[in-house]
């Protein structure tokens, strides 16, 4: 696990190997990685790397865990109560399709790892993915307070399954996941099959598009 204690200065070398050591993972099986390419490719001594993580082990997994972190705090900041469900919905979507584009890698490995956290004791994962679906649902169930979404569907499934529709605009990255228009087309389809009758889902999106576009 990456040391509290690091000096702050040193963030941009932590940083630049994580995203070195990620590229790696990403390409290749983890034990076909060696620390001595993440050292080269981060432009490190390979004992700097022993000095931020314990192994390698703990350096694949704290790609994801701080990846994660950083993901949760901006879709944390994002939501507000008190504006309305569709504007968070909107918030929401972008900024997690926003920050999946930035980091592929992170993306790759997350999908690689994420049914495996149970069995390799990463708790601390398997919570920070609970909060990102707890939020959704705090979503979802605003949705129904408001009369937005349907008060008879089952707003868990509803959760996983908006949440599964998000995580599909990776898939073919070349065609879909780059366009904005995606988004739009995702956030209508989405309230189409889960709003009330008569909810008016041609809202204008480019203002949340440009707004988040370098917070990240």
């Amino acid at each position: 696990m990456v040391s509290d204690n690091l000096p702050y200065k040193n963030e941009e070398k932590l940083e630049r190997i994580l995203e070195s050591a990620g590229s790696l993972f990403a390409d290749k099986d983890f034990q076909n990685v060696l620390m001595d390419e993440i050292a080269f490719a981060a432009k490190v001594g390979k004992g700097t790397l022993y000095n931020y993580f314990n192994s390698k082990e703990d350096l694949y997994f704290s790609i994801i865990r701080s990846r994660l972190e950083r993901l949760l705090s901006l879709l944390e900041k994002a939501y507000d109560s008190r504006n309305d469900t569709l504007k968070n919905l909107r918030s929401f979507v972008i900024h997690l399709h926003k920050f999946m584009s930035k980091h592929p890698h992170f993306y790759l490995i997350l999908k690689r790892e994420e049914h495996t956290f149970d069995r390799n004791g990463k708790e601390a994962i398997q919570r920070l993915q609970e909060r990102i679906y707890t939020l959704m649902g705090n979503i979802v169930g605003q949705g129904v307070r408001e009369g937005v979404f349907r008060k008879e569907m089952d707003n868990q499934l509803a959760t996983w399954l908006i949440l599964g529709m998000v995580d599909s605009l990776r898939k073919n990255r070349e065609t879909i996941y780059e366009k904005e228009e995606a988004i739009d087309v995702l956030l209508e389809i989405i309230i189409r099959g889960v709003g009330e009758t008569g909810i008016n889902i041609r809202t204008e999106y480019a203002e949340y598009r440009h707004k988040i576009q370098n917070q990240q």
